[in-house]
């Protein structure tokens, strides 16, 4: 018996057609959907970023060599700079004299202060009783005398007046002048006169001693590797002590630091994986941090601040974000470098 197999070919052309198409169109859709989910994000507001380190001069002077340039790269333990310190030989031997002078007048001030006194003898009444006397007996004198002339007494009670002083003056005579003795005492310094002069001392020491650090301070090395940016400073120029010559970009703490808009935050989160083109090279990172409080509060960026690369950033309302450089990289990081990153 033969069987006429022509219908249900018809029928499996017809309708299997309409599922392949079916199909296909199904699989366009899914594609379609996946490639418009999977948008790359991509961020031009880029850059390197690192901590800034002030380098300080230790004494003031006149700026004598400046040894780096703007944006050189640095090792720990470079030369920075060469100060002419305003320290000199004859200054520090003036202040050496002066301690030495301090410590002296400290010394004495603890040993407190001696005075001579002076103590009368004994004689001293003695010497005014005789001199009572004369008066007296002068006196006496003085009335005879004008008795005589009177004619109430006789020459000899006058001669016997006459008598009794020159007895009288002899006596004195016969005394001498009231004897004094000295006598040497110490007397102790108050303590706020120490206080004084140990304040003195410890003034006079420190003062020695800032003067010869300064003559030793005629060179400034780099304390960390990084690039230089120079400051406000000049070959010739005074400078003064604690001025800061260059800052440092720490290349031991350096970052891509990206800012993105309120857009593309919604789409970030920590530790999503990114790779950027940084002045050429690719490379791949790490969303290590996002810096929330320039979203909410619109503060100036990191690189405003201290501590980290002077950059000039506008309030723009965006947020900025971290992202880890690779510790393997054939060439050096430096701040200011830009970059496009791609999420």
């Amino acid at each position: 018996m033969e069987v006429d197999v022509t219908e249900k070919f018809k029928y499996l052309v017809k309708y299997g057609l309409v599922s392949v198409l079916a199909l296909a169109a199904l699989v366009a859709g899914g594609l379609w959907y996946y490639q418009n989910q999977q948008v790359t994000i991509r961020i031009y507001d880029a850059r390197v970023n690192s901590t800034m380190v002030g380098v300080k001069a230790l004494a003031g002077g006149k700026l004598g060599e400046l040894a780096v340039s703007d944006g050189e790269h640095v090792e720990a333990g470079q030369l920075i700079a060469r100060v002419e310190v305003s320290v000199t030989e004859e200054q520090i031997r003036q202040l050496e004299q002066t301690v030495e002078l301090a410590k002296q007048n400290l010394a004495q001030v603890r040993q407190g202060q001696t005075v001579t006194v002076p103590i009368p003898g004994g004689s001293f009444s003695a010497s005014a009783a005789a001199q009572a006397d004369v008066a007296r007996a002068q006196e006496r004198m003085n009335r005879m005398q004008e008795l005589f002339e009177m004619g109430a007494v006789s020459a000899n009670a006058r001669d016997a007046a006459a008598a009794d002083y020159q007895a009288a003056v002899a006596a004195a005579s016969s005394y001498s002048a009231p004897s004094v003795s000295y006598q040497t005492m110490t007397q102790p310094s108050a303590p706020e006169v120490i206080q004084s002069a140990e304040l003195s001392v410890r003034q006079a020491e420190a003062a020695l001693e800032n003067a010869k650090k300064d003559a030793m301070a005629t060179e400034i090395m780099a304390p960390v590797a990084g690039t230089v940016y120079l400051a406000d400073v000049q070959e010739g120029s005074e400078i003064r002590p604690g001025q800061v010559i260059v800052n440092i970009g720490d290349g031991d703490n350096i970052w891509l630091e990206a800012r993105v808009t309120k857009e593309q935050l919604a789409k970030l989160h920590l530790g999503q994986f990114v790779s950027y083109d940084l002045e050429g090279h690719e490379l791949q990172g790490t969303l290590i941090e996002i810096d929330e409080k320039s979203e909410d509060h619109g503060e100036t960026a990191v690189g405003a601040t201290e501590g980290s690369a002077p950059q000039q950033e506008e309030d723009d309302g965006k947020t900025r974000v971290k992202i880890s450089l690779p510790s393997n990289a054939s060439f050096d990081y430096k701040p200011g470098m830009k970059a496009t990153v791609r999420v």
